[in-house]
């Protein structure tokens, strides 16, 4: 009997700081000079007004719209709000067909003014002990997800309540996860980069019409068992180690480890360790459902806020 090949659905959530700022002053700005508040509660309901079904997020272009969907979790106490969102996107007019044992039948049409929409999981968290930025917890879905067209919504959104600020979406970096995936994961190899050509590379492109600048180099180390006499020296707020390693005839300006972790591979920065950003691989510890091919949205629910509650807050 024929296996079943496990198809590969990959559910992430991605971390990020939301950030205010003065506009062309740069000076760092609270969510309290921004909102008036630094409840959530408040906050998040004029926000949804602004995404909701009754007045549909489009952005400038007029082909991605943003609304809200599902409200699974809102709570004043801890400043915590969770909800599954639509984004859609449009395109030219398609049909929808049905597939009746050999015979396809078309049964309606999606016209170039509808959208073709994926629901994704959201939470956002606000410290109430130091309430200077947002943390927002973006899911991604088979690679694809909808960050960009909030971040728009929320610009927006922001530009209305305080015209002179400016909003920033930065990836969230964190210690404890960068050191948990060196240790954990399978460090597969280490590839060391030079921005541009070595000397004596330079016959490889000879009467290429680009400068060599334009090129890069790339040296790397891969170990069949993995490196792991090395995992204690790479440490998040520490990158001494692989910029003393010397290569004879070969200058780099950068280090990545390739780390697989899960069965997935991931690239490392190492000689900017504290620029690592915080993403969580869930895929094994969320069902998919078998027709609709989407996740259980409460079981995403259930890791974000561990994540939240052990890995989060007690280093940001």
């Amino acid at each position: 009997m024929e296996t079943k090949k496990k198809e590969n659905i990959a559910i992430c959530l991605n971390c990020y700081k939301i950030k205010f700022t003065e506009k062309y002053k740069k000076t760092e700005k609270s969510i309290l000079d921004v909102f008036g508040t630094n409840k959530i509660k408040p906050i998040i309901t004029e926000f949804i007004k602004s995404i909701d079904s009754q007045k549909v997020f489009k952005t400038k272009s007029q082909d991605r719209i943003l609304y809200l969907k599902d409200i699974l979790k809102l709570s004043e106490k801890d400043n915590i709000f969770i909800c599954t969102i639509m984004k859609g996107h449009n395109g030219p007019q398609t049909s929808i067909d049905e597939l009746a044992g050999s015979q396809v039948k078309t049964v309606g049409t999606v016209s170039k003014d509808q959208y073709h929409c994926l629901p994704y999981f959201l939470l956002i968290y606000i410290n109430q002990t130091n309430p200077k930025d947002i943390l927002f917890l973006a899911q991604s879905y088979r690679q694809y997800g909808f960050k960009e067209v909030f971040e728009e919504c929320f610009r927006e959104f922001t530009s209305e309540k305080s015209n002179n600020t400016s909003v920033k979406f930065n990836p969230l970096s964190v210690a404890s996860l960068f050191e948990k995936q060196i240790n954990d994961g399978f460090v597969k190899s280490i590839r060391f980069i030079k921005h541009g050509l070595h000397k004596n590379a330079e016959n490889v492109v000879k009467g290429d019409k680009f400068s060599k600048e334009q090129y890069e180099m790339e040296l790397a180390i891969k170990a069949k068992n993995g490196f792991w006499g090395i995992k204690e020296s790479l440490k998040y707020d520490d990158a001494s180690f692989i910029e003393n390693v010397q290569i004879d005839g070969f200058e780099y300006n950068e280090a990545y480890a390739d780390v697989v972790i899960a069965g997935r591979k991931r690239t490392m920065n190492l000689t900017k360790p504290s620029e690592f950003s915080a993403a969580y691989d869930i895929t094994d510890k969320v069902k998919i459902d078998e027709n609709t091919k989407l996740p259980d949205f409460k079981e995403i629910m259930e890791e974000a806020l561990d994540i939240l509650k052990n890995d989060l807050i007690p280093y940001v």
